[in-house]
């Protein structure tokens, strides 16, 4: 099943503090906005996303699989028996699905249509 790639996203204080941290390990930034609290950085295959609380919630740490096809998934989850942690209708699109893991962490399925890998 191709869950698309993934972002290991981080719940952080300043998205701009942290992002001009992880350019000094030689990421650079691919996507987000300091003024909106989030980037996107990579080096290499590894992505992180920077994310302040208003984005994350609760959670310090989320894995973030983008660019699947995000139905298909589902289904082939589903029928795994393995249970969304949200309802498919609270979302404005069925392009986005959350579930957690034995340990509670979070796992977000989201996609837009046409979407591509930036890097």
């Amino acid at each position: 099943m191709d869950l698309g790639w993934c972002d290991v996203c981080l719940k952080v204080a300043s998205a701009k503090a942290s992002r001009e941290f992880y350019e000094k390990l030689g990421f650079r930034r691919v996507e987000g906005d300091d003024t909106e609290g989030w980037a996107v950085v990579t080096n290499g295959d590894q992505r992180l996303g920077l994310y302040e609380a208003k984005h994350m919630g609760a959670d310090a740490v989320t894995l973030n699989f983008r660019g699947g096809n995000v139905p298909e998934i589902c289904r082939a989850l589903e029928a795994q028996g393995i249970v969304f942690s949200d309802d498919s209708s609270q979302h404005k699109h069925e392009w986005s699905r959350t579930l957690r893991d034995p340990d509670g962490y979070n796992i977000f399925f989201d996609t837009a249509p046409g979407e591509t890998k930036k890097e």
